[in-house]
């Protein structure tokens, strides 16, 4: 029983921290307020099962991405078009997709607004974060773009698909706006209008 009241009390405090922060945005949301909205008794949780708010904060964005990471996995493999301009935006579509999708449930708006506020904070390295959850598809979408862009140098494609996971989390949470507004086109066609923009940056002239 004891075990089980630890456990429950680690999964409110993970469901409370990413509700506050993806409502309230990072900055104003403190120890205290997670621990007193998950209902924890001992007010030093936070600290008891995550070590620190930073800690905490992570496991928050990583819990869920290894989700969204076996599902890009998969449709990373059902790519065929071998065309570059072509096969950048299904491999952009691929990476999105799960993110997109899940704006369709609450759960999924909420997640997506708080991975907005993670990834803008520079006290975290996403990057560094998701390759430590085992993210293969990561690394290998890197690899995938640049072969489909080989007349942009480097030095300026790198720092193009860093700041790309930041405009398609914007894209996340514009599109789960209009969900809850009842103004979202199909899922569908939301992805493949975020990819291509996307994939215009990507290969817009140095």
């Amino acid at each position: 029983m004891e075990v089980s009241s630890r456990l429950d009390t680690k999964a409110e405090l993970l469901r409370s921290a990413e509700r506050l922060i993806a409502e309230k945005g990072l900055g104003s949301v403190s120890v205290k307020m997670i621990t007193t909205d998950a209902g924890a008794r001992n007010p030093s949780a936070v600290h008891y099962h995550f070590g620190s708010i930073e800690s905490l904060i992570e496991e928050v964005f990583a819990k869920r991405y290894r989700e969204i990471e076996a599902e890009r996995a998969r449709r990373l493999e059902r790519i065929t078009d071998v065309e570059p301009m072509g096969r950048l935006v299904a491999l952009l579509e691929a990476a999105m997709g799960p993110f997109l999708e899940a704006c369709l449930e609450d759960n999924g708006r909420v997640y997506a607004r708080f991975c907005l506020q993670f990834v803008s904070d520079p006290r975290f390295d996403y990057a560094k974060l998701i390759m430590n959850t085992g993210a293969q598809t990561f690394a290998q979408l890197g690899k995938e773009i640049i072969a489909c862009l080989p007349h942009i140098p480097l030095e300026k494609l790198d720092p193009r698909m860093r700041q790309s996971f930041v405009i398609s989390l914007v894209q996340a949470v514009s599109f789960a706006r209009a969900v809850e507004a009842g103004t979202a086109p199909p899922v569908d066609a939301a992805l493949r209008e975020a990819a291509t923009c996307l994939a215009a940056y990507l290969s817009a002239p140095a």
